[in-house]
């Protein structure tokens, strides 16, 4: 029996694709994840989809990826996560970093001084572009820096194989150098077409599933 947990959600805020030396012209993809493994005990499966789809739906938005929907299924031998239309790229950021007080940034005729100069380079902007921010502490200097958002499939190689770990069970079984409900012996993830590639122990995502 296929055992489904899934629910919709839509943040979904305007964002560009840079080009960053990954050849994705489309601005959102479906992701497959399918974690296959010797028979997990019936009971251990709704509580682990749910489990995996709230991790993923917290880790997406914390890195600013937007979906559509996200859905988590399950057999004996396999939990499946699908996210339709997410992302492909996150949406960028603004920041503002805080720097030294004005009175350290600037003489006494409003010449920007070696902290000021520095902090600048520091931040990456030119000393023009510095402003004056008020704070409990006082008049400080202050930077608006602008993140420009990663590919979505450069993050998901970070975070897939820690949605895996983070599953919890009620018993584990430990296998080579992982721990889980029972011995992982296959990983699918895909974006659109293009396989997400991480490692875990041994274990390599790709294409094939097994029956």
């Amino acid at each position: 029996m296929i055992q489904d947990s899934g629910f919709r959600a839509c943040p979904e805020p305007d964002q560009g694709i840079q080009d960053s030396g990954y050849e994705n012209t489309q601005k959102s993809a479906d992701l497959l994840v399918e974690i296959g493994t010797e028979e997990i005990p019936s009971g251990y499966i709704l509580p682990a989809l749910e489990q995996l789809r709230e991790i993923a739906a917290k880790s997406l938005a914390a890195h600013r990826l937007s979906f559509e929907e996200i859905r988590a299924l399950g057999t004996p031998r396999r939990l499946t996560l699908w996210v339709k239309g997410l992302a492909t790229v996150q949406t960028d950021r603004v920041s503002e970093v805080v720097g030294p007080p004005r009175r350290a940034a600037y003489d006494e005729n409003g010449n920007p001084t070696k902290a000021a100069t520095g902090f600048a380079r520091t931040q990456g902007v030119s000393v023009a572009d510095l402003k004056i921010v008020d704070t409990p502490r006082g008049e400080y200097v202050a930077a608006s820096k602008l993140e420009q958002g990663r590919f979505a499939v450069d993050i998901l190689k970070e975070q897939l194989p820690l949605w895996i770990q983070a599953l919890n069970f009620p018993k584990t079984m430990r296998w080579d150098n992982l721990r889980f409900a029972r011995p992982i012996r296959w990983l699918v993830a895909l974006l659109g077409d293009g396989v997400v590639d991480f490692h875990m122990d041994t274990l390599r995502s790709g294409v094939q599933t097994y029956a």
